[in-house]
C-alpha cells in the first residue's frame, strides 16, 4: 500500500488531487490542513491532520501518521 500525504489539503489543486486519488484501494490518504473542519468531500478512508506546515513538529507528526501501517 502506498501512503500519500497531501499538504494544504484545503487548497484548489489539493482538492482535485484528493478527488483523483480517492477510492483507490492501493492508496492511503492523509490530508494535512490548517483547519480540517473546512475540508469538503473528505474520503471516508482518509485520515485528516490539522496543523501548519511551518510547524516542524506538526509536520513530523503528519508524516508519521501517513506512514503508520494499517
Amino acid at each position: 500500500m502506498t501512503n500519500v500525504l497531501i499538504l494544504g489539503a484545503g487548497g484548489q489543486i489539493a482538492r482535485h488531487a484528493i478527488a483523483m486519488l480517492a477510492g483507490k484501494d492501493e492508496l492511503r490518504l492523509t490530508l494535512f490542513a490548517r483547519n480540517t473542519v473546512k475540508l469538503a468531500d473528505v474520503p471516508a478512508d482518509a485520515t485528516t491532520v490539522q496543523g501548519d506546515v511551518l510547524d516542524a513538529a506538526a509536520l513530523r507528526a503528519a508524516v508519521r501518521t501517513s506512514s503508520m501501517p494499517i
